[in-house]
């Protein structure tokens, strides 16, 4: 078995190190930038959808509908409701029977 030198030991672990450390440097970094990119209050999401709506980009029923939704999404942190879905209407899977007797086929040719 082959001997390696001390030298090539420490020459890869110091390798090693360094590499772990700009690892580390660009995670931080990043990570910094995503944190700075969302925004994380009421007002900083409504903020340009409050400016849109007072240079007439949006309708006021189209604001109105957005402040409903981000007061529905609050409302299960702070301790209100669950919002539910409505429940669908059943889809019957064949139409009801006639009591006109046997409906026409596509082939059926009445004469």
């Amino acid at each position: 078995m082959p001997v390696i030198a001390a030298k090539y030991y420490y020459l890869t672990l110091a390798l090693l190190g360094v590499c772990s450390l700009i690892g580390l440097i660009v995670a931080y970094r990043f990570q910094r930038d995503v944190d700075d990119l969302a925004p994380t209050t009421e007002k900083d999401l409504l903020g340009p959808l409050e400016k849109a709506y007072a240079s007439g980009l949006m309708d006021e029923a189209e604001f109105r509908r957005i402040q409903e939704s981000m007061r529905r999404r609050k409302e299960p942190e702070s301790g209100g409701s669950k919002v539910t879905a409505r429940p669908r209407p059943a889809v019957e899977s064949e139409p009801p029977a006639s009591d006109e007797g046997p409906e026409a086929g596509p082939g059926d040719v009445e004469g």
